[in-house]
């Protein structure tokens, strides 16, 4: 069984205000990407690995793999936009493989226990994601920002990485996608549109997506964590 991880690099951290891209800031010394990569580099399931990134930060890629002893990775390719076509991009050059992993790289607390875990879902159902329950309550507001109702929030996730699927279901999502662009923001939801049935793997709150200042704030504890 082949297993090949995407990951995400190309972002450009707007949201966070940072002149840094926000997969290049250091955690304890240690670029943000480099926890996603070093995790996925030692699960033996995964042979290989691809990320995308911005076209100028490829160089500074290849070099961080070399210094940190990333020995998976087959590929640096040039992202896009939007995340959606930076993992395109990704998914274009893989050779031959019968699942495709896909993990963010601004997401540097994943364990390998839950790679595994969502790995075992994706080969057992097609699809599979990580995600936590919601557990705060939920308010649907207007433009104004003005509550409209509250949500029941039983049944509601939220999505994380990583997020595994069978390369055959993956690659027809894409197919369908291109007929009728839509707007998505992960791949769970293109395949979702082909009518697939996704299977959720209860993840973990400490695998925070590094977005605002905020998170980078908990970030830092959490790499300091002994």
């Amino acid at each position: 069984m082949q297993v090949t991880a995407i990951v995400p690099a190309a972002g450009r951290g707007k949201r966070l205000g940072s002149t840094v891209p926000k997969q290049f800031i250091e955690l304890e010394g240690k670029p943000v990407l480099m926890y996603s990569l070093e995790a996925l580099d030692r699960i033996e399931e995964i042979q290989d690995i691809i990320i995308s990134a911005h076209e100028s930060e490829i160089n500074t890629i290849q070099k961080l793999l070399s210094d940190f002893h990333i020995k998976k990775v087959v590929d640096v390719v040039q992202g896009g936009e939007e995340r959606v076509q930076s993992v395109r991009n990704a998914f274009n050059r893989i050779g031959a493989t019968d699942y495709v992993l896909i993990h963010d790289s601004v997401r540097p607390f994943i364990t390998p226990g839950t790679v595994r875990e969502v790995l075992a879902a994706g080969i057992a159902h097609g699809a599979a994601i990580s995600a936590i329950p919601v557990t705060d309550t939920i308010k649907f507001a207007d433009t104004n920002g003005v509550i409209v109702k509250n949500v029941n929030r039983r049944g509601l996730w939220l999505a994380q990485t990583p997020q595994v699927f069978k390369y055959n279901i993956l690659a027809e999502a894409y197919r369908a996608y291109d007929k009728r662009p839509v707007d998505i923001t992960d791949e769970s939801g293109l395949v979702e549109l082909t009518g697939v049935k996704v299977k959720i793997v209860a993840g973990s709150i400490l695998n925070i997506k590094i977005t605002r200042e905020e998170d980078l704030i908990l970030a830092r504890l959490i790499a300091g964590m002994p």
